[in-house]
């Protein structure tokens, strides 16, 4: 990775990539097994909730999982024009002390992507990624995969926001994977309208999700700022 792509405005993107060689990571086809994530939830959240919220704790695994991994995912692409293989076994994690996801680090090397026109296509390694991941924190903690593409899709259109300003071009094709509602095979784009805003009484526009993260259900997690059960 080239540390110039990040220089400047550009620089809050690379806040989560692990660029220390030195520093311990996790393959994530461990961290996604369900005797890990069992040791991880249990060591974050502890057992007056895990295993009896594990459904909203999987979904707040999730919300950690695309905090990291987006955001230098969409400038390297979008900006830059390359992405890095995404494949589960080409990626790793650091572990804050606490137990939480603090760091990527790609493990492949960064190829051509600026040659496709369409986001879906452009952004195959990631939705490819992320499918892999939702089927298996679907499966391991009985969320529903709306509710884990919601988290992405939350992370993606912060991510987007705040790139806009800076390269509008570049944001505005990466919107496309927000606003289309069926992917080029005709098939459902789970990332369609993640992120809705409507005007509220104050004249003030409100951001909100289109599906919830269920942490509303833990009290004290609370309802997240932009929660669709709040009208």
């Amino acid at each position: 990775m080239r540390r110039e792509w990040f220089e400047g405005a550009l620089a809050d993107f690379a806040k989560t990539l692990v660029l220390d060689e030195a520093r311990p990571v996790v393959p994530l086809a461990e961290l996604v097994r369900g005797e890990t994530l069992d040791r991880q939830l249990l060591k974050v959240y502890g057992s007056e909730l895990m295993p009896d919220q594990q459904p909203v704790l999987v979904s707040q695994w999730m919300k950690y999982y695309a905090m990291q991994l987006i955001p230098p995912v969409m400038v390297a692409n979008l900006v830059h024009g390359v992405s890095w293989p995404l494949a589960v076994d080409q990626l790793s994690f650091a572990l804050h002390e606490r137990g939480i996801l603090d760091g990527v680090r790609f493990d492949g090397e960064p190829f051509d992507a600026s040659n496709a026109d369409d986001p879906f296509e452009r952004f195959a390694p990631l939705l490819e990624n992320l499918q892999q991941v939702i089927d298996r924190l679907s499966a391991y903690g009985g969320v529903a995969p709306s509710v884990l593409w919601g988290n992405a899709g939350d992370y993606l259109e912060s991510c987007l926001r705040q790139l806009n300003p800076i390269h509008p071009a570049a944001g505005a094709v990466g919107y496309g994977l927000l606003r289309e509602k069926t992917r080029p095979d005709g098939t459902r784009n789970p990332l369609f309208n993640a992120i809705t805003y409507r005007e509220g009484k104050d004249g003030q526009s409100i951001r909100q999700r289109r599906s919830c993260c269920l942490s509303h259900r833990v009290e004290w997690v609370g309802r997240c700022e932009h929660c669709p059960l709040a009208r």
